[in-house]
């Protein structure tokens, strides 16, 4: 077993240097979970006769360092358990101390990046701390990340963090960020038991995906989500993947009439009634000017949850809908501010449910909101077809929910 310890940038910055990738089998590897192999078995640092012949018989050079970046490579732990300490011939050595050797500069360049996130990231928590306390004024915030922090206009606030599988909350978001935020395993609610979603193509081929680029990568190839618990499970994919694309393309707006004056998706009298899912879209048009707040008023819908940033209502005998406000910003290019919302309809007595990311608006300090048209049509929800009789026995349909527990 290897005593060597690594950092967690440490094993990152392995793991992209040799594109998330099993040395000896080429499977794509999962961050959390994957082994770091000496070619040149580690155990030879405790045996400096036996490290001296086989440095002679295979031509290693005399400061040859079992520790090193060129002595290590990213594997599956079956490959790595099976090898142990065995030391393989001398080409294949040759093969593989190449393969380490040639990604040891791409190695260190992957740590300085990571070490400058990390940074970065220190830096915000501090700043908001001191925000919170009183210590700072909004305005001498501001002032330090556009002084000492690169690119301050490229760093969001959440108002919903992202979660992951680690346990691990992100509430503050860089641009430069979101990349390796694609990489990571994300939670899928308080379903420990669930380990990500499974995929189908057309041809009865299965995919796991488990982060938001894998998703996004099975989606592109033509899997989607097949038996309806992995059509539930996909919508927390929808939701954080639809987040991180938003937030790639999203910049700091010039003007808001959403901040000054203050408002929110709690005020349901600015919410057209049109963003709510409904069969009979003619009874919508007929009532241009309908909002939640008077649907609530003459019955047609029932307020069953609410806090600060989130709402859930239902039709007594048709839809459900829940809106989550996630971030603000301008997220379609036109200069004003956005809300960006998680958005989740279901059927209340049927088998119906769809969910994904959405935009809404507001341009003028007096009018409603409106539901805003970003630049590209990925944003929109994807319709699904949900049954819930065919639930598995451990899932409870409405605690499993996105944010419905």
């Amino acid at each position: 077993m290897s005593t060597q310890k690594f950092s967690a940038a440490q094993r990152e910055a392995i793991w992209l240097a040799h594109e998330k990738k099993c040395a000896y089998t080429r499977e794509f590897l999962d961050i959390s979970s994957f082994h770091i192999d000496h070619v040149i078995a580690e155990s030879l640092a405790n045996d400096p006769t036996e490290f001296a012949k086989i440095k002679r018989d295979f031509n290693l050079v005399d400061d040859f360092d079992i520790f090193g970046y060129g002595n290590l490579l990213p594997c599956s732990p079956g490959p790595n358990l099976q090898k142990g300490s065995l030391i393989l011939d001398e080409a294949r050595t040759h093969f593989f101390l190449g393969i380490a050797s040639s990604k040891v500069k791409e190695i260190k360049a992957h740590l300085v990046l990571l070490e400058k996130r990390k940074i970065r990231g220190k830096a915000i928590i501090l700043l908001q701390q001191c925000l919170e306390r009183g210590d700072l004024s909004a305005e001498e915030v501001s002032k330090i990340l556009e002084e000492h922090l690169d690119q301050p206009e490229q760093i969001f606030e959440l108002v919903e963090s992202m979660q992951f599988a680690d346990m691990t909350e992100v509430r503050f978001i860089a641009k430069a960020e979101i990349e390796a935020l694609r990489n990571r395993p994300i939670r899928l609610g308080d379903n420990d038991h669930i380990d990500g979603v499974t995929l189908t193509n057309e041809v009865d081929e299965t995919r796991d995906v488990r982060t938001c680029r894998e998703y996004d990568d099975a989606i592109n190839d033509g899997y989607s989500a097949y038996s309806t618990f992995d059509i539930k499970m996909s919508t927390w994919f929808e939701h954080q993947c639809g987040l991180l694309k938003s937030l790639q393309a999203a910049k700091t707006p010039s003007q808001s009439f959403i901040s000054q004056p203050r408002v929110s998706i709690m005020d349901l009298d600015l919410l057209p009634f049109s963003m709510f899912p409904c069969v009979g879209e003619l009874e919508k048009a007929a009532e241009p000017d309908a909002t939640y707040q008077s649907k609530v008023d003459d019955g047609t819908l029932v307020v069953k949850r609410i806090r600060q940033n989130m709402f859930r209502v239902e039709e007594p005998d048709g839809m459900g809908q829940q809106l989550i406000e996630v971030a603000r910003a301008d997220f379609t290019g036109d200069g004003t501010e956005d809300i960006l919302l998680f958005e989740y309809c279901y059927a209340t007595q049927g088998t119906l449910g769809f969910g994904g990311v959405r935009v809404i608006t507001r341009s003028s300090g007096f009018g409603k909101f409106e539901i805003a048209t970003p630049p590209n049509n990925w944003i929109f929800p994807k319709l699904v077809a949900l049954n819930m009789q065919d639930m598995p026995a451990n899932v409870v349909a409405d605690a499993d929910l996105p944010e419905i527990n």
